[in-house]
């Protein structure tokens, strides 16, 4: 059987024709669905790859049993007036040469692939890994505000009525968006099993107190709902309190703006823009290399580099927003743009003692989320998806 995977995320594509992403779709996410079905078509956005050497940046995304099929970008209305026909044709001869669909909520292209598969008749599953409100609303435009109310009721609707659903948190979007059929929860992250040395190194770094203190955050720079803001306005007014550090980003994106903002208010010295990285070994080396993580986010579902973060015992901050906190306690946490609250527990957590007991207490957290655990929660939803689909066994709600 073959499934059609749908979502707005953008691949980049060589001249070879092979794909890359820049973290959330290595080529090994494919396997949790390759597990149940034979091959997988994704139906994304893509570009052409201008410069080949960011390849060692990416990561490889396309392999055996995948493939890729071009989809214009629809997010923005304008475009998604004079576009939406030609999209959809190209979803609807999709649809036609697979045995069911996969759509990633909250997408244009994963909620479009829908309504074609209801009209098609052919079985359909969710994956919800944010907040259509959270994003919209905190996307830095005027249009996102205004169309915001609109693409939440409309993705309640459809997951309220999704025959099988995966949620990424534990309760936050099941709260948002329930789901009359089959629902899972699971997030996203793909961690190897957790080994008690890289918590006993982490716990040494602490000890010897290494400085500049490293302060990392991993978020696009287009992003405006990842609260780079929020955190380098914190950062300021915590700028007496704390001991020589350095503020670390890793992620895409356009670093001007930020460069512009950090000389502005006096923290261009600090801030280090690291670009990209791929997934895997290089991104837990700069984790190793990060003393304290942030996630000062304005929306989230539950966020895989928070995860990844405490899986190798950093000490962590982030804000309310989504799952975050199913992941850090209480007094971790600050209200989304609170920068004065980040401010404060910034200055916090440059205690030694602190760090220590929240390396250990990520650690332990972490290990819910490692692949082996995971991966066993995947297989047996999308074989059971898999299997539905095949006995033509699936009840459409109303």
């Amino acid at each position: 059987m073959k499934v059609l995977f749908a979502h707005d995320h953008v691949f980049l594509r060589d001249e070879l024709g092979h794909y890359y992403s820049y973290g959330q779709f290595p080529y090994e996410v494919w396997q949790r669905y390759l597990s149940a079905f034979d091959s997988v078509v994704v139906a994304s956005r893509v570009r052409n790859m201008r410069d080949g050497a960011w390849k060692e940046k990416l990561n490889l995304a396309s392999g055996p049993n995948v493939s890729f099929v071009a989809i214009q970008d629809i997010r923005i209305l304008t475009k998604m007036l004079y576009r939406r026909a030609q999209v959809a044709r190209i979803l609807k001869n999709e649809l036609t040469c697979v045995s069911a669909l996969i759509a990633r909520l909250p997408s244009e292209i994963g909620t479009l692939a829908i309504q074609l598969a209801e009209r098609l008749g052919k079985p359909w599953a969710v994956e919800i890994t944010g907040c259509a409100w959270d994003v919209l609303w905190h996307y830095g435009r005027i249009t996102g505000k205004f169309y915001a109310p609109f693409d939440l009721l409309r993705t309640k609707i459809l997951v309220r009525r999704a025959p099988f659903a995966l949620y990424v948190t534990k309760e936050f979007l099941q709260g948002r968006y329930p789901c009359r059929g089959r629902t899972a929860n699971c997030s996203n992250v793909m961690i190897p099993e957790t080994n008690s040395q890289v918590l006993t190194r982490r716990q040494a770094a602490i000890e010897a107190g290494r400085l500049p203190l490293r302060i990392g955050l991993i978020g696009s720079l287009n992003a405006k709902y990842k609260g780079i803001e929020t955190a380098l306005q914190a950062l300021k007014k915590a700028r007496g309190y704390l001991p020589p550090y350095e503020f670390r980003i890793l992620g895409d994106g356009d670093a001007r703006p930020w460069q512009k903002l950090t000389g502005k208010i006096g923290l261009s010295g600090k801030t280090v823009f690291c670009g990209t990285l791929p997934s895997g070994p290089a991104v837990e080396q700069w984790l190793d290399q990060t003393d304290i993580y942030i996630q000062p986010s304005f929306a989230e579902g539950l966020p895989r580099a928070l995860i990844e973060a405490m899986g190798r015992g950093c000490p962590a901050l982030g804000s309310t927003a989504g799952g975050i906190p199913e992941l850090l306690s209480r007094d971790c946490l600050h209200r989304p743009g609170d920068s004065d609250r980040l401010a404060q527990l910034l200055t916090q957590a440059a205690n030694k003692k602190w760090q220590l007991e929240q390396a250990r207490l990520n650690f332990q957290a972490a290990r819910q989320y490692t692949r082996p655990v995971l991966d066993q929660v995947r297989q047996d939803f999308w074989q059971e998806f898999a299997g539905a689909v095949k006995s033509n066994g699936i009840q459409m709600n109303p």
